[in-house]
C-alpha cells in the first residue's frame, strides 16, 4: 500500500523523534557511566548554569567576579523551563530538546515545500531527520538546534515577503497577488521577519548579520520597485534592532554601555587572531592572563578585541593562513570534536557528508535556473562560512546551516529519482516494442 504524503511526513516527524529521544537517554547513560553531566562540556556548563539562575529569578550572571552579558540569554531561557518544572536533572532537558530538533526537521519541510516541490521537502525533512550528526547534536546542551528552529523560521517569513523570487512560492503559502503586492502587508512581514531574526541573534549571535545578508538577497534577486524593496530591507532590520533592544537596555544597566549580542566576542575573535592560535579553540590564555581581576568586563572585551585587529593588521599572511585552516574545520566532512574524529561514527558521518554532498550539487545544478533559490539556502551557509573564518572554525557551527542545504539535497534525490524513472519506463516501453 503506497503511503500518501502527508502519511509519508508523519512518519518522518516520528522516526526523527525517536532517534533523537534515543540518543538523549544513551548520552544521559554514557556521561552519568564517565561521571559527568555533559558530553561535551565547557560551553554546556555555563549555559546550564545561566538556565538555573533564569529558573531561580537570580541575577543572570556567572564567574567571580560576576560576567554579566557573557552569554546572550535566548538558549538559557530555553533551558530555564525545564530546570524550573523537572529540577535540575539533564535529560528532561535534552529530550525537549529532541522535540526541538524534530521541530526543525517540520521547519526544513516547510521551506523546501515553499521554495521547490513537496517531494524535496519529504527528502530534505528525511535527510535531517536521521543525519548521525544532527540526531546527536540536537540532544547536547549547547544552542545550536535552538538557534536553527528560529533561523529556519526566520527563512520562511522572509520568503513571503513581496517581490521575493518565486512567484508561485506565494500560492503554495496561501497568499493572494493582492496581499503579495500589498505595501502594508509587506512591511508586516518585513518586520515579524526581523523579530524573527532577532530572536536568532539572542541566541547564536553571529546571525546579526542576517538582516544585510538578506537586504542583498531582496536587492540582487528580489522583482518589483527598487524603493520598494530597500523598504523592506530596512523595516527587516528594525524588527531586528527591536527584538534586540531590552536586552541591550538590561546591557547598559549594569555595564553603562550599549551591547545588543555579548562582551565575548572579544575573547572568541582573539582565542581565533593570536600568535599561538591554530584554528580550533583553546580558552586557557583567558584562565591565565585573568584580566577580569584587573579590569571591567566590557575593558576586558575591548582589550582583547583590540589585540586580535592588531595581531591580523601586524601579521596579515598568518591571519589568511588561519582563516583558511578554521574553514577547513568549519567544511570538514566528519567531526572534528575531541573523541568524535575516529572511529566508526566517524566514518559514519563521513560516508553520509560525502552521499548528501554528491546530492547537494546535483541539486544546485537542476536548480540553476531558480538562482535565487539557491544563493537564498546557501546564504546562511556562508555567512557562517565567513564568521567562522574570522572566530574559530568547526563542523558544530555548520550544523544548524544545513537544514537549508538539505533542501538543495532533496532537490538532487528528486532528480534522481525521476531519472530512475525514467529509465524503468523506457525500458518497459522498448521491452514491449521489442515483445
Amino acid at each position: 500500500m503506497q503511503l500518501k504524503q502527508s502519511q509519508v511526513l508523519w512518519l518522518i516527524l516520528a522516526v526523527s523523534l525517536l532517534a533523537r529521544v534515543a540518543a538523549a537517554i544513551a548520552v544521559d547513560w554514557h556521561v552519568e557511566k564517565q561521571g559527568r553531566r555533559f558530553l561535551i562540556e565547557g560551553d554546556a556548563n555555563g549555559y546550564w548554569e545561566l538556565g538555573q539562575k533564569i529558573a531561580a529569578g537570580e541575577t543572570y550572571a556567572i564567574h567571580t567576579p560576576p560576567r554579566y552579558v557573557l552569554r546572550t540569554p535566548g538558549f538559557p531561557l530555553l533551558l530555564a523551563v525545564p530546570i524550573r518544572l523537572f529540577g535540575d536533572r539533564v535529560l528532561p532537558a535534552t529530550i525537549m530538546l529532541a522535540g526541538v530538533g524534530t521541530g526543525c526537521v517540520w521547519l526544513t519541510y516547510l521551506l523546501g515545500r515553499r521554495v521547490t516541490s513537496e517531494t524535496t521537502a519529504l527528502f530534505a525533512a528525511s535527510v535531517v531527520a536521521v543525519a548521525p550528526l544532527h540526531v546527536g547534536n540536537s540532544v547536547l546542551i549547547l544552542s545550536e538546534t535552538w538557534f536553527a528552529f528560529w533561523m529556519l523560521i526566520a527563512m520562511l517569513i522572509f520568503q513571503r515577503l513581496p517581490g521575493t523570487w518565486q512567484a508561485n512560492a506565494d500560492s503554495k503559502a496561501g497568499i493572494s497577488d493582492d496581499e503579495r503586492n500589498s505595501l502594508p502587508g509587506g512591511c508586516a512581514i518585513a518586520f515579524a521577519a526581523g523579530l524573527a531574526t532577532g530572536c536568532g541573534v539572542l541566541v547564536r549571535p553571529g546571525w546579526i548579520l542576517w538582516p544585510g545578508v538578506a537586504a542583498l538577497l531582496l536587492l540582487a534577486f528580489g522583482t518589483g520597485p527598487f524603493f520598494r524593496r530597500i523598504l523592506l530591507a530596512a523595516i527587516l532590520g528594525c524588527g531586528c534592532f527591536v527584538a534586540l533592544t531590552p536586552w541591550a537596555w538590561r546591557n547598559y544597566e549594569v555595564t553603562g554601555h550599549w551591547v545588543m549580542t555579548s562582551l565575548w566576542s572579544g575573547p572568541s575573535l582573539y582565542d581565533g587572531l593570536h600568535s599561538e592560535a591554530t584554528g580550533a579553540s583553546d580558552m586557557q590564555f583567558f584562565d591565565d592572563e585573568k584580566l577580569p581581576l584587573k579590569m571591567s568586563e566590557y575593558e576586558v572585551n575591548e582589550t582583547y578585541k583590540a589585540r586580535a585587529w592588531q595581531f591580523a593588521r601586524e601579521n596579515p599572511g598568518r591571519a589568511i593562513e588561519l582563516g583558511l585552516l578554521k574553514a577547513g574545520r568549519y567544511l570538514s566532512l566528519s567531526p572534528n570534536a575531541a573523541g568524535f574524529s575516529s572511529g566508526l561514527f566517524y566514518l559514519i558521518c563521513l560516508a553520509v557528508s560525502l552521499v548528501s554532498g554528491v546530492f547537494m550539487a546535483i541539486g544546485i545544478w537542476v536548480q540553476r535556473k531558480t538562482l535565487g533559490i539557491c544563493v537564498f539556502l546557501l546564504a546562511p551557509f556562508l555567512q557562517f562560512l565567513l564568521v567562522h573564518m574570522v572566530f574559530i572554525g568547526s563542523v558544530r557551527y555548520r550544523l544548524p546551516v544545513e537544514f537549508p542545504l538539505a533542501i538543495l539535497v532533496g532537490a538532487g534525490m528528486e532528480s534522481m529519482k525521476n531519472r530512475i524513472m525514467r529509465a524503468e519506463d523506457f525500458c518497459e516501453d522498448g521491452h514491449g516494442k521489442s515483445g
